[in-house]
């Protein structure tokens, strides 16, 4: 029974010196888990491929999207080449214009403008009509010039601000906004974000009504002038970067953000640029 005994405690004794211990260091914090999961980067795709081509991507493109963004763990360097080839892609500039129309021309249609062409291309087969011509002709230059805009974009000869120049330059959008007054007010509030300043708005409207004028220290004496001084100040660009923030992070820029921003696009002269910037942000890519 003794030794029983004996061999038991020796048991215990061994057992307790093979036992392994913690050991816990103050203030030692394991290193983050900075993989990305293959979700966000799905997401990711899906939702550049809206925001930039107003579609889903294919699943050939989500394939080679997640494929090109594995590459180096999801990194703002293939993020940025990711977007770009969708700025590269035959659908990008029919969507840009898309947006605008909705946004500044309450969805007009192709079949509108035809529809109005129709209806100038009539009376100017009436001579009874002879003294409005010239007023007839304006319009149905500014509407061809309109229903141009993606094959202009398309063959590299209009921009994205010059296609937000036709947007407010037809006569659609001035009966949206009819009147002098109303237009100045609109182009204001819907790329600056702001009512004019009364000095603005009375040297808009002499300027726009072909009165010489003074507007963002430049002198005009046409709405094409309003309208190629307006598209050409730091405000025009700070506008844009307000509006793809609150459109697509769905937030206000600080001061800082707008002053980097507007300047990568007027620098640039290319709004591709601005969107690359954006859209390959941690922010939208849903990366912590």
């Amino acid at each position: 029974m003794k030794k029983i005994l004996l061999f038991a405690l020796f048991a215990c004794a061994l057992a307790a010196c093979n036992k392994t211990e913690d050991i816990l260091i103050k203030d030692n914090v394991p290193p983050p888990d900075h993989t990305i999961d293959s979700n966000t980067i799905q997401i990711y795709v899906n939702k550049a491929y809206i925001n930039i081509l107003g579609r889903e991507p294919l699943a050939s493109e989500k394939s080679a999207g997640v494929a090109l963004l594995n590459n180096n763990n999801f990194s703002q360097a293939d993020r940025k080449t990711f977007i770009q080839s969708l700025l590269a892609k035959s659908d990008y500039n029919r969507n840009q214009y898309n947006i605008a129309r909705v946004e500044y021309l309450q969805n007009l249609d192709s079949t509108e403008i035809e529809g109005q062409l129709y209806l100038f291309q009539l009376l100017l087969s009436q001579p009874q009509y002879a003294p409005f011509y010239d007023l007839l002709n304006a319009e149905v230059a500014r509407l061809n010039e309109l229903k141009a805009t993606v094959n202009d974009m398309n063959a590299g000869t209009l921009d994205y601000r010059g296609m937000l120049k036709r947007c407010v330059n037809n006569y659609f959008y001035d009966q949206i906004n009819m009147g002098t007054e109303n237009f100045v007010v609109s182009t204001f509030q819907n790329f600056f974000f702001r009512y004019p300043t009364t000095a603005e708005l009375t040297n808009g409207k002499l300027i726009v009504d072909g009165v010489s004028a003074t507007l963002f220290l430049q002198i005009g004496k046409s709405k094409g002038d309003y309208i190629n001084i307006f598209f050409g100040t730091d405000d025009f660009y700070e506008g844009q970067v307000r509006n793809i923030f609150k459109k697509y992070l769905l937030r206000e820029p600080s001061p800082a953000e707008i002053n980097y921003y507007a300047g990568v696009y007027k620098s640039n002269n290319s709004f591709k640029k601005l969107q690359e910037e954006v859209f390959s942000l941690d922010e939208y890519a849903g990366v912590k």
